[in-house]
């Protein structure tokens, strides 16, 4: 196991949120008392050694000056000696006069035999020297002259008794800090698991939703500040997926509807057919008028087909830079025939590059165009203009002179299935289809489709590329 692995299991990276913050909050709070405990352990042990130091120096400074109350007295100055040894247990002195001679010292304890036979350095500073069994001492020197003769005083201090005393000390920090994290766990869990019930409580709202609550919203609640936009954001989920499902209720209900009127047609015109024999011209009659019917399903069915692939996430444009010019003079050939047939002149004009995909812009100006036709009368015109507009942006409209479109209508027109007034339709009927599929082809793109209409007096729709040329 790697140690990226160890650390984030250690760490609960991969389970609970409580557990991760319980084990970030002990390991605090042992860091936080091990530290302090540690500096104060410092801080003690310090204290005593600067202590044994002024002990140590104060001994020294009473042997001069009993030397220097009777520089010739060593009785004097052996009763002193003697007398600190008895009176102050651990403490060691010695006095060597100028030959290295012992002049006075105090008794040495077995376990202290080889302290004054070291060599120690002429040092008024304290310093530390451990005997043989483990024992440890301070240890300071002093030299001074006194009429013509020189005396070094050394002075020792056992610290066995100081050593227990940080050793238990250092035994209780340790008890404490194992204690401070059993606690720590354990208030750390409880304060955890009390601090994420907000959230276990919006898991259970969530988890109780189905798909007939999703006009419940959470976000009204008092969710703590952290929760809030989690909560927030879920509630404009559910309005998209409440949006996503009515439009597909109501698309399905139109679906069915639209299938079922030409079943209906043909069936009705099947069940005429056989309720007698007929002439093989009514036969024909009705296959020839079964086929439109089955021609427009098989476009309704294409359309859907299309709509339904433009929708998915993962659709794909074959993006290219395309001459507006030649892909409009390419849509009015392939109409030509029918705008003739019809009495409708189709006028093309403009110019400029898009960044488009070439098949689904055919597409697109095919259905407004034909869409046109339908609505425009004998002797109208259909005019397609193309240009580009500032920041390499792009604009195909698609002007007629046909019946226009009623202002109630007009904000509907783009809607799948949504058709004006049957009664204006100059030739035959649509799907209801090609407007939304222009919009869904605009979609892809990034671009928009606008639409301004007035009765009597034609429509105009505009397809707006941004960024046509490719170029920011």
């Amino acid at each position: 196991m790697s140690s990226k692995s160890g650390t984030e299991t250690a760490t609960g990276r991969t389970g609970s949120i409580a557990a991760r913050l319980t084990f970030w909050y002990a390991l605090l709070s042992v860091a936080l008392i091990a530290s302090t405990g540690s500096v104060l352990y410092w801080v003690l042990a310090d204290r005593l050694s600067r202590e044994d130091d002024q002990l140590l120096a104060g001994k020294i400074a009473e042997v001069r000056a009993v030397l220097l109350l009777h520089p010739s007295d060593y009785a004097a100055l052996r009763e002193e000696v003697q007398h600190e040894a008895t009176t102050f247990r651990g403490i060691y002195i010695r006095v060597l006069d100028m030959q290295g001679q012992v002049v006075a010292a105090s008794p040495i304890s077995n376990a202290a035999v080889g302290l004054f036979a070291a060599r120690f350095p002429d040092d008024e500073r304290g310093w530390d020297w451990n005997a043989g069994d483990g024992r440890k001492y301070r240890v300071m020197s002093g030299t001074f002259d006194m009429d013509s003769s020189r005396f070094t005083v050394h002075a020792a201090l056992d610290l066995s008794k100081e050593g227990q005393l940080l050793a238990t000390y250092w035994r209780t920090l340790l008890l404490i800090i194992a204690v401070a994290m059993m606690f720590a766990t354990a208030a750390g869990y409880l304060i955890a698991r009390r601090g994420m019930r907000p959230a276990s409580r919006l898991a259970a709202i969530v988890d109780e939703l189905g798909a007939g609550d999703l006009h419940r919203r959470v976000g009204n609640e008092a969710w703590p500040s952290e929760l809030r936009p989690l909560a927030t954001n879920f509630d404009h989920l559910l309005s998209r997926l409440e949006d996503s499902f009515a439009r597909i209720s109501c698309f399905s209900a139109d679906i069915a509807h639209e299938l079922r009127t030409p079943l209906h047609i043909l069936r009705g015109e099947a069940e005429i057919t056989l309720t007698r024999d007929r002439s093989s011209e009514d036969y024909r009659a009705c296959i020839e008028s079964a086929m439109d019917e089955y021609d427009r399903l098989s476009h309704m069915v294409e359309a859907l087909l299309f709509l339904a692939r433009t929708e998915q996430p993962a659709a794909q444009l074959d993006r290219q830079l395309l001459d507006m010019e030649q892909k409009i003079a390419a849509v009015c050939a392939f109409y030509q025939a029918m705008a003739d047939e019809q009495g409708v002149t189709l006028i093309a004009r403009g110019n400029g590059n898009v960044f488009a995909d070439s098949g689904l812009l055919r597409r697109a100006l095919g259905n407004l165009v034909g869409n046109g036709l339908r609505h425009t009368p004998s002797g109208g015109q259909i005019v397609i203009e193309a240009k580009t507009l500032r920041n390499h942006a792009a604009e195909i409209t698609i002007s007629d002179t046909g019946c226009g479109i009623a202002p109630e209508d007009l904000p509907r027109v783009l809607e799948r299935f949504y058709r004006a007034d049957g009664a204006r339709l100059r030739h035959g009927y649509g799907t209801g289809l090609g407007l939304a599929i222009v919009q869904s082809i605009m979609h892809l793109h990034g671009g928009t489709v606008s639409i301004q209409s007035e009765l009597d007096h034609g429509t105009v729709v505009t397809l707006t590329f941004i960024n046509a040329a490719g170029t920011a």
